[in-house]
């Protein structure tokens, strides 16, 4: 490698990604990946399922009251889930 050139790994992964055109998929499944710690053990323990597609986050759980309590606080989690991947990948989340 030539001086003035060394480049962090993870800024090689994120050009291999963009150049291959997965990067949005690769982030989509990060925010999946980062849900419970973004969330706290008690609620990701009564998440189901969670998955991104499209910009749009669908989140179901197994207890109405943490269904209930997400929907009140579902634009700050947005907020948070983009900012830890650094990236706005989430843009709607549907309750279910």
């Amino acid at each position: 490698m030539k001086e003035g050139k060394t480049k962090q790994i993870d800024e090689l992964v994120d050009q291999v990604l963009r150049n291959m055109g997965l990067e949005q998929k690769f982030k989509e499944h990060e925010v999946c990946m980062i849900w419970p710690e973004v969330v706290g053990q008690m609620i990701a323990s009564r998440t189901k399922s969670v998955r991104v597609m499209d910009g749009k986050l669908f989140v179901s759980f197994t207890s109405a009251v943490v269904r209930n309590e997400i929907m009140m606080v579902k634009e700050g989690l947005i907020r948070a889930l983009n900012e830890k991947v650094g990236k706005e990948v989430v843009k709607e989340m549907i309750i279910n």
